[in-house]
Formats: C-alpha cells, structure tokens, sequence
C-alpha cells in the first residue's frame, strides 16, 4: 500500500546494515525510508482497518516506515521475523528477543533420501538378526536361479543331440525339479520372514509416532493439520512396511542377480556380453532423471492426501454442525473439490509412470536385438553352439528381468522416500523439554505465583502480553477479565508452559517454572475448559485421567463433590457408560461435571478454570457453581469468564486491554473507579437487558 494507505505498491529492502522503503508514484520509485539496523532498537506491527502497518523505533522515536493488505500479511510475518533476526544480530541478542524457527528441510532432496536410508537401517538396529537372516535367505534364493540356464546349455548340447545319454536327461531333470523345489521354499521362507520384519518396522514407526506426537510442543500443532498428521501415521508409515516387504528384497534379488548374470555372460561370450551392456548407460541415466522428475509430483501427492484427511476429519468430527445448517451438500461439494486435487495429483503420477515404464522396455530390448543378430550369426558360422545361444538368452532374460525391475522401481523411490521422510519428520522434531538440564523439585505447593514483567507474543513482532507484573498468594482467586484477544487465555497457557515466555518470570514458590520438570508442573495445575474434552470411554475411565490409580470409591467421591454423581448413577450402566466420541452422549453440562470430577480426583494445588460456565442453563450453571467452589477451596485459581457476575466472588480481578495491564481490584474497587472495568460491566449489562427484552 501507498504511505497514504491506498491500494499500490510498495517495496520492504533490508540488507545486512540498512532497511530501506519505497513507493512507486507512476513509472518511478520514490524512497521513502534509510534506517541503520544499529539504530532500530524495536519492530511491532499495528493492525489497521484493512491493513496493517511496520512500525520501527528509531532512536527513542516512532517511525512508521510501511503500510501493507492482508493479501500481503504472510508474507510480511516472514519477512519481519528475518528483520527481527538481523537486528538481534546487529546489537548481539542473538536470542533474547526473538523466537528463530530452524529452516523448513527439503524432504525431497538427495541428501534428505541419503538421511532417510540412514534412518532407516538406524531404525533396524534392533532387528537386524533376523534382517540379516533373511538377506542371507535371499542372496541363496538368487544364488539357486544362477543353476537351471546352465543345466539346459547342457542338455542341448550334449545330451539331446546323443541318444545313449538317456539316463543322464533324466538325471538333470531331477536337478531341474530339485532346484525350482529349493527356490520356492527358500522364497517362501524369504518373505516370510520379510512380511514379519515389515510389520514389525511398521508397527514400531506407528507406535513411535504417536509417542513422539504425545510429546511434542503445543506450537508444533498450531502449524499442523490433525488430518495431515492421521495420514502420516495411516498412511506414510505404511511405506516402512513397504520398503521392507517389496522394495528391499528386490533391490537386494534383483541386484546380485544383475551381479551374477553380468560375470555369467562374459564367462559364456565376452563379445555378446558388450552388446547386452550398450543400452545400460542409457537405462541408468533415464530411471535418475525418472526419478527427480517423480519425486516433484509424489510431495504434491502427500499433501493433497494430507489435506482430504483434514476435511474429511473436520466433516466427521462437525456432523452435527452440518446436519443442524443443513449443510450436507455444500459440504459433499467441497469434499468432491479436495478429492479431485487427490485425484489429480494421482494421476499425474500414475500417468507418467506408466509412460516411461514402456520407454524403459524398449531401452531394454535393445540388447536382445543385437545379441539375436550377432549370435545368431556365430551359431550359424559354428563359433557359438545352439545350447549356449540358448543359455545365454535364458541369462539374459534373467539379466534384464532385475534390469527392468531396478529402473521399473524409479518410480517406487520417491513415492516410499517422499512417505518415509514425511514419517521421520515427524519423529524427529523436538519435543517439549521436560526435564531442565538443571530441575529444581518442589516442596509441596503453597500456590504463590508471581508475574515479573511477562511480555510474550506467539509472532516475535506481535506481542500477545505485555509488560505483565502481578503476586497471586496461595489460596487466592483471581478473576481475568478483557475483551477477547486481551490475553487472558494466553496467561493461563503460560502458566502451564503450553508456550515459554522469552521475556521476564513466571514464578510459582519462588522457583521460575522454566526450572520444573514440565511432568511435576502440569501434575499441579488443573484446566477446566468452556467445552471440555472427553475421551471416548466410560465415565470412570475419563474421571481417573488425571490419577489412573484412583479407586472406585475416590472416582464416586469426586463425582459426589462435582455434583455428577446424581446423573451419573441414572446412566444405562453407571460410571461404566460409555460416554460416546467427544463425550457426545452427555449434555454440555454434564460433561462440564465430568472434567470437573476430573479436576477434584487430579487434587491440582492450582486451579484454571476458562468460562466453565458459559452457555448453560441457570439450574445447571448452579450446580457447577456449588461444584466448582467445592473444587476451589484452598486452591491458587485463575478464572476466565465472559460472564463477569461470575467473577464477582474473586479475591481480585486483573483487566486486561490489548495485552497490557489497566485495572487490579475487587469488584467494587473497580466499580467505584469507573475505568476499564466499569466499562465492560456496563456493556454487558446493556448487552443482557437487550437480550432479555429481545427474548
């Protein structure tokens, strides 16, 4: 956008000293800004109507240097990280104000197959006995096709031309029938033993996954689709199995015939053998070009695949939603439109596979031309006999059967590596930290928690909390209170290290929580949500989440005190009624009991509670109400509500606008200072008389 905030083009320059400005007034570029990074001491982004804009402080001064669209917004976000980057360099903070993601890896790069194949033996180390096993099985398997072209060179040229070797005919077609006999059971065993290896692998890839997601940072997951996760662990980890069952032992078969065959030619006729060998060059260098050029269209395949399993978990998971819109439809029409990308996307590489695979066979059969036209001559002019003519196309076949197989699998390679880097990607993002490199145990919890100049933003330049101080005493309840995106949910994410603040403390007893084992931290702290999660299980089984050793009588008395046991024991068959996908066979209330029965039974010495009480009826919300001051009795609680007559019973209550701190007090301190909080109490009043009249 223009300086003036119309539609035009502007231009964002940044070296490694200087960040430059300019605006295009017609035909020409007029400059508009020459800072030194040296005298850039920070970088925010205000949001506008329509627009947003690059706000620099220069000096001690503000200095807007650029307004942008949102159509430009993600492309801005990346460019300002690598301006917050360079000035973090500039003034030697390489890590103190910034957040640095890692460069996203090329997963379908040469190198990244050359790590994956490494992974991947790495990943067999446990079972690399019975890998070696049945290598050992397959390198005889190829070891016994060497015998049967061999044995037929001598029945043409000795035995079927002389009638009184009779006995020997039937000699060598027992030999024949033995060896075919050997093959079979030795490739039975073979893939026998693969087929197990394979499932194996996989099931370990799948159940390393999951660990590995389990672990994994909250801001991992703001990145990632949960459909595009399903399918790596359906889906791409299946290609581990695959690698194992079709594409190792071919490779392993098929190569040491290719080996064997090429020493057998030249041993039978040196001069036909260099024929065979002319079209390989060119069949080489065809299935690497086949390859790059493939590997393109299979990463396109992955992530149309990732994003149909994303819809398709959205539609599932929303039924209800769509059934309510009558959405059923538009919401098929949209599923058609993500599977014509799958299908598109897979038909450009069944499409190109399968023009080049014929390609490929006639590279092949080239050789066969030349060896018939010259052999053929020398049988003629008795310088080859007909058995060996014979034995050497018999080889030849075998020579070029792995041949074509080998460069057939051109096409195999970046499907199998595309899914098993995907696969590997995932398993090898680090995980949360949970144990610091020095913890600090804590005594048993008092509750005392202290905010010391908490600044935290999800992008570095957009700071979510600003400039947070704030002493909680053990016991004491406080109420968050702001419009949304105040930062209210942020706070409490903090407190849990779903996010780690890079400015200022958070202190819980005195010890900054960075200092915890995350397991010690989170076993003290319990979260009931405004829609809470229920596992889909009975409701025993969702009470003792927090505590699997809880018994029966400590789940009932959980119940009890959450007020749910009344509804609970009217349920088809008790506490072991199955709750349904999401809790989906419980009332909202209901559930709301449940998470709270959850909580009690966890006997967390904090306490977050995030609106529990919105959008339920009055004779409900009273009963979570007894619940939840049951629950809150000598415990350090933080409590979000919309609603703020429910916050009214707080000790105190912290206004938040825009991040920042504006107002802390009791409901009548702040009431009598008719600020902040006046304000939003009087909205909300206005807001519920509308409603009521309305209603």
């Amino acid at each position: 956008m223009t300086p003036e905030g119309m539609l035009g083009e502007s231009m964002l320059l940044v070296t490694t000293r200087y960040l430059v400005t300019a605006s295009k007034t017609g035909d020409l570029w007029q400059l508009l800004h020459r800072v030194p990074l040296s005298d850039i001491s920070q970088i925010r982004v205000e949001p506008l109507i329509g627009a947003s804009a690059l706000i620099l402080t220069v000096k001690g001064q503000l200095l807007r240097v650029l307004r942008y669209s949102y159509a430009s917004a993600q492309d801005m976000s990346e460019a300002v990280e690598s301006l917050v980057h360079l000035i973090d360099k500039e003034h030697g903070e390489e890590d103190h104000t910034s957040i640095h993601e890692e460069p996203a890896p090329d997963w379908s790069s040469r190198a990244a197959h050359i790590r994956t194949f490494k992974r991947l033996w790495s990943f067999c180390k446990p079972h690399k006995r019975s890998l070696s096993l049945a290598i050992l099985v397959t390198i005889s398997s190829s070891a016994i096709d060497l015998l049967p072209p061999y044995l037929t060179m001598i029945m043409v040229d000795e035995v079927l031309t002389d009638p009184s070797q009779y006995g020997w005919l039937a000699l060598l077609v027992l030999v024949l029938a033995a060896s075919r006999f050997l093959h079979t059971g030795i490739t039975i065993l073979s893939g026998r033993m693969l087929a197990v290896l394979g499932d194996r692998l996989a099931f370990d890839a799948r159940s390393e996954l999951f660990h590995v997601l389990q672990l994994l940072p909250i801001k991992y997951y703001d990145a990632q689709q949960t459909g595009g996760l399903m399918a790596r662990i359906a889906r791409d980890a299946k290609s581990i199995h695959y690698f194992w069952i079709d594409f190792a032992p071919a490779v392993i078969q098929q190569g040491l015939l290719v080996f064997g065959m090429t020493a057998v030619l030249f041993y039978l006729n040196w001069e036909l053998a260099y024929l065979v060998m002319i079209p390989i060059p060119a069949i080489i260098f065809a299935s690497v070009k086949i390859k790059t050029y493939l590997t393109w269209f299979y990463g396109r395949s992955s992530d149309s695949w990732a994003t149909f399993f994303d819809r398709v978990n959205d539609a599932l998971a929303g039924i209800r939603v769509v059934k309510i819109f009558a959405q059923e439809e538009k919401q098929s029409a949209k599923m058609q439109m993500e599977n014509e990308k799958v299908f598109q996307a897979e038909r450009n590489i069944h499409v190109r596979s399968r023009t080049v695979r014929p390609l490929l066979a006639f590279l092949v059969s080239i050789g066969g031309l030349l060896v018939w036209w010259f052999g053929g001559q020398q049988v003629q002019n008795n310088e080859m006999t007909l058995g060996m003519l014979m034995a050497f196309f018999m080889y030849l076949a075998m020579f070029y059967g792995p041949v074509q197989q080998l460069t057939g699998m051109a096409d195999w390679i970046p499907e199998m590596m595309t899914a098993i880097t995907r696969t590997f990607e995932v398993i090898d993002s680090p995980p949360e930290e949970y144990d610091p490199r020095e913890p600090v145990t804590l005594p048993e919890i008092k509750g005392r928690i202290e905010l010391k100049d908490v600044s935290f933003g999800y992008v570095a330049h957009q700071p979510v909390l600003r400039n947070l101080n704030l002493t909680i005493e053990p016991g004491e309840m406080i109420g968050l209170v702001g419009h949304s995106g105040a930062g209210k949910s942020t706070l409490v994410k903090l407190l849990c290290r779903f996010y780690d603040i890079k400015q200022g403390q958070i202190l819980i007893d005195g010890i900054d929580i960075r200092q915890i084992s995350l397991t010690e931290l989170r076993s003290q702290i319990g979260y009931v949500e405004q829609d809470p999660f229920l596992f889909s299980g009975s409701v025993a089984d969702n009470i003792r989440f927090g505590n699997q050793e809880a018994s029966k009588e400590k789940i009932i008395e959980a119940a009890i005190n959450a007020n749910a046991h009344e509804f609970v024991i009217k349920l088809t068959d008790g506490y072991d009624t199955h709750v349904g996908e999401r809790g989906g066979r419980l009332s909202g209330g209901e559930r709301q009991r449940i998470a709270i029965a959850r909580a009690i039974l966890h006997d967390p010495r904090i306490l977050i509670l995030d609106e529990p009480t919105s959008a339920l009826d009055l004779e409900t919300e009273k009963k979570i109400q007894e619940a939840l001051g049951r629950l809150m009795q000598g415990r350090t609680t933080f409590a979000i509500a919309h609603r703020l007559s429910t916050l009214r019973d707080a000790d105190r209550l912290l206004v938040l606008k825009d991040g920042a701190p504006v107002e802390l007090g009791t409901h009548e301190e702040l009431t009598a200072l008719q600020g902040e909080y006046y304000r939003l109490v009087k909205l909300h009043s206005n807001v519920s008389s509308i409603v009521g009249v309305m209603g």
